[in-house]
């Protein structure tokens, strides 16, 4: 599992885990120091379960925050799955259109308007193919690039 995908199902699966939007999953990641902790460790978390790389999560963003959200949950598996499959896919395209990297584009992604459609399981975009979701974004990208 590369360290896209790795960062990808850890944002899905936690969002599961506490039944919270991804895009505000990974805006806890980011604020938090999440990101820079799953890629530090990537090396000895990739081969782990996701049962014991969400609670370690869970565990780091309990210490960070000293509170944490929902703790009562367990992992569930709905959508997350799908996304954590297609989300690097949708990633490597905005990297590659925007000359970026896997970070960047990850942040570009989960803050954007179409990000946060991906990350809510009511709207069913989770379900649609990587290049439909990156049409959206890019095309959101490219309105908002052109805002004076």
């Amino acid at each position: 599992m590369s360290r896209l995908s790795f960062k990808a199902f850890c944002t899905e699966k936690y969002a599961d885990f506490k039944s919270i939007p991804s895009n505000e999953v990974y805006k806890l990641f980011e604020e938090n120091g999440v990101i820079q902790m799953l890629n530090r460790d990537y090396d000895i978390l990739h081969g782990f379960g996701f049962e014991y790389i969400v609670r370690d999560i869970d565990q780091y963003v309990f210490n960070v925050l000293k509170t944490c959200l929902n703790r009562e949950s367990e992992p569930t598996m709905p959508h997350g799955t799908i996304r954590a499959a297609t989300l690097p896919a949708i990633v490597n395209l905005i990297m590659e259109k925007y000359n970026t990297d896997e970070d960047h584009a990850m942040k570009m992604f989960y803050h954007s308007h179409t990000g946060s459609c991906y990350s809510d399981d009511d709207s069913g975009l989770y379900g649609q193919s990587a290049l439909y979701v990156f049409s959206l974004f890019a095309e959101e990208f490219e309105k908002e690039s052109r805002l004076p």
